[in-house]
This record gives C-alpha cells, sequence and structure tokens, in this order.
C-alpha cells in the first residue's frame, strides 16, 4: 500500500506522538496536576507560573513536532533517531529533534514542580508514610523526569550540532562513536519506561482498594518498590 519512505515516515510520526506527546505526559503531567494537590491537601501546586510555562513548552513542542512533517520531507528515522541515519538522512530531522527537546523542558519542568510541591506543601500532619500511592508514584516519576530527562536533551541537541556542523561525533570515518549516541539516548529512555508505567501502577493500587473496599495490602512495599524502580532506573 505505500513505499518504505512513507512507512519510515508514518513510523517515526507514531512514535513522536506516543512517546513525547502522550506516554511520557500523558497520566504524569493530567492526572497529576488534578489529583497530587488534592491528596496531600494543598490548593494547587508550588510553582504556578511554572506549571503553566511547563504547558506553554509542551503546546509548543507538540506544534513543532507538527511542522516536522510538512517541511523539507517526513524525518524517516524512527522516534530513537539513531545515527548514523539521523545525522545522514535528508528528511527534516533537526526540527523533530528540537521538538522532542522542548518537550523534554516541559517535562523537567513539571517534575520538579511535582517534588517541591509534595515536599513544601502537604499537610503538616502527613507523614511521608501517609502519602496517597498515587503521590507517592508521581513522586518516584517526577525524580526520573528530573535526572534522566537533561541527558537526552542533551544528546539530541548533540544531533542537530552534528547535522550542521559535522564535527563527527557519532560518525566512526571521522573517529567519533555511534554506539555513544545509544548510550546516551538510553540513559533517559530506559527510566522513561518508569516514567510511563509508575503512575499507572499508581492509579491500580488507588482504584482497587476503593472498588474492593478493602484496605491496601503492603503499603510501605509498594512505596519502597516505586522509589526503587525510580532509582534503578
Amino acid at each position: 500500500l505505500i513505499d518504505a519512505q512513507l512507512y519510515n515516515s508514518a513510523f517515526t510520526l507514531h512514535g513522536v506522538i506516543m512517546v513525547f506527546l502522550f506516554i511520557i505526559a500523558g497520566v504524569p503531567a493530567v492526572f497529576g496536576n488534578f489529583f497530587l494537590p488534592i491528596q496531600i491537601g494543598a490548593k494547587d501546586v508550588f510553582f504556578p507560573r511554572l506549571n503553566l510555562l511547563s504547558w506553554y513548552l509542551y503546546v509548543l513542542g507538540g506544534i513543532i513536532a507538527i511542522i516536522s512533517l510538512f517541511s523539507d520531507g517526513f524525518p524517516d528515522t524512527g522516534w530513537t533517531f539513531y545515527v548514523p541515519f539521523s545525522i545522514s538522512t535528508n528528511t527534516n530531522v533537526s526540527t523533530a529533534v528540537f521538538a522532542a527537546f522542548v518537550l523534554g523542558m516541559a517535562s523537567m519542568l513539571t517534575g520538579l514542580n511535582f517534588i517541591t510541591t509534595v515536599h513544601r506543601m502537604r499537610k503538616e500532619e502527613m507523614g511521608w508514610m501517609q502519602i496517597p500511592l498515587f503521590t507517592w508514584t508521581l513522586y518516584a516519576t517526577s525524580w526520573v523526569q528530573l535526572l534522566a530527562t537533561p541527558v537526552v536533551s542533551i544528546t539530541l541537541l548533540l544531533v542537530i550540532f552534528e547535522r550542521v556542523f559535522s564535527v563527527g561525533l557519532f560518525d566512526a570515518s571521522r573517529g567519533g562513536d555511534p554506539i555513544l549516541y545509544q548510550h546516551l539516548f538510553w540513559m533517559y529512555s530506559h527510566p522513561a519506561v518508569y516514567i510511563m508505567i509508575l503512575p499507572g501502577m499508581g492509579v491500580i493500587s488507588e482504584i482497587i482498594p476503593v472498588f474492593s473496599r478493602k484496605a491496601i495490602f503492603g503499603y510501605k512495599a509498594i512505596v519502597w518498590s516505586s522509589l526503587g524502580i525510580a532509582i534503578a532506573g
């Protein structure tokens, strides 16, 4: 039905929108903004203006990602932007990579905001072992966002730098190392798996006890496993 080039472009479009615009930002940002303040007894997040800035960056990143699809050819590298193909293809990879960079900035600001909110705005009588499980998973996720996202942000900028200046950072023929890109990229993208799954686990941990009318079993085990997963990521 379609040729190889269009398939690669559609695959890239699907990956960028799915990963950077939905999975990474969906449950943590949307559910977190609505339910985290409620669960810890706060009126709002600690940095409301920073929160608004992260929303603007998210929208801007989405617009740039869509623009990249309609100018100078669809990016065709897949959402991972693997080198050496991403630095040699003639499609509009730089714009798509910059969109992912902007979306990463939004993710970092959201994580910083949630961490500060949990530390500074929860009720005085709410100790660390009284925090709801969904808030715990958001807290662990926020640390992953804050610590891991800068790595991929720098890596994506290096791809743009390589495409513009051709310095050979990832080009083996010029003394570079394409495997270096993979190491840097997966220093973020492996923890990103936990950005996706930890809030989902938190949602399940809240819904099942309510509708089964049973007290949560193993609260401390779930809390420490969430933090352990975040640290291992």
